[in-house]
């Protein structure tokens, strides 16, 4: 069955994490609505929220995404108004979609016995400070790692962050998808949450002024150069591009 949504209605709800599912031969239009998750780390009531609303609204189950966090899917169209209204009372959040900065994903270095950064804590913070910003050229994924394993793949990023004897050591410009691109280690080993904070900051800021609409940020770096980006961060943390 055909949605009754105009295509800026379903461009609309996607920008809010409502997602158009496969339409079936006669069957009712139905939607996946994906949910925040900052660093992986989901309470036990919000679990238990989402299990009572994908058994009431979709069909009993909860699809886990590749960004940590979860969606119900198989939500009919029908529905899609009382589903949401009732996932907002039960306080779960949708997750953010659109050129901005996306939920942050962390591995388990807060108590991996191997993490040498509480990855958990930097990721809220991260969050906290840049979660949402908008007006990107394209989104933005920032992924935080406690050490060298790098479980939760920061050089396959926008920006990672990966912890190293208690510092930490960025990436720039990393994006899997149909054109994979491994991130570039920046030179600076940053030893603060402050400069970590600035860096991060100065990292969009450059990405935001040199980005060209719907370009992921490794092409910005591929069209305007690593050295350009290099030289931006040097001039405003006083960090030599060569060092």
């Amino acid at each position: 069955m055909k949605t009754p949504l105009s295509v800026e209605e379903i461009a609309s709800l996607k920008a809010s994490a409502v997602f158009l599912e496969k339409q079936k031969r006669g069957k009712p239009a139905q939607f996946s609505v994906r949910f925040l998750v900052v660093g992986g780390k989901v309470s036990a009531d919000d679990l238990r929220s989402a299990a009572a609303l994908a058994k009431r609204y979709g069909d009993g189950t909860v699809h886990l995404t590749t960004r940590q966090g979860f969606e119900i899917p198989h939500v009919p169209y029908g529905k899609l108004d009382a589903f949401r209204k009732a996932a907002a009372e039960a306080g779960l959040k949708q997750a953010l979609s659109g050129p901005c900065v996306r939920s942050i994903t962390a591995c388990p270095g807060t108590w991996c016995r191997f993490g040498s950064i509480d990855t958990q804590a930097i990721a809220q913070m991260i969050f906290r400070k840049f979660g949402k910003r908008g007006n990107l050229p394209h989104k933005f994924k920032i992924a935080v790692g406690g050490c060298r394993h790098c479980c939760s793949k920061p050089q396959e990023n926008d920006l990672g962050v990966m912890g190293s004897g208690g510092c930490f050591i960025l990436f720039a410009g990393g994006m899997a998808g149909k054109t994979p691109r491994w991130g570039d280690k920046l030179p600076a080993v940053i030893k603060t949450k402050k400069e970590l904070l600035e860096t991060i900051g100065h990292v969009i800021a450059w990405y935001s002024a040199c980005g060209n609409p719907k370009e992921r940020f490794g092409a910005t770096i591929e069209r305007a150069g690593l050295e350009n980006l290099l030289r931006y961060l040097a001039e405003r943390q006083n960090v030599s591009a060569g060092q």
